[in-house]
């Protein structure tokens, strides 16, 4: 029982904390209104690439992880 409390409180702490970097982030995808004079081709990179980072970790760790069970 104790074992599943823990994995459950480490789900909830773990999406707590992705949720509240990608929602803190600059969520802005458009210009400003009334169109802009600027030519520089902007492209917004902020939470998604976290999201992409934070995934691409979590996933290396599992491997990682996996290896090593199966070695012993």
């Amino acid at each position: 029982m104790k074992s599943s409390k823990n994995t459950f409180l480490k789900i909830i702490t773990t999406m707590a904390i992705v949720i509240a970097m990608v929602s803190t982030t600059n969520l802005n995808a458009q210009g400003p209104p009334g169109g802009s004079t600027d030519t520089q081709d902007a492209i917004p990179l902020d939470g998604g690439l976290i999201a992409l980072v934070i995934g691409a970790a979590a996933f290396g760790v599992k491997k990682l992880r996996d290896n090593a069970r199966n070695k012993n």
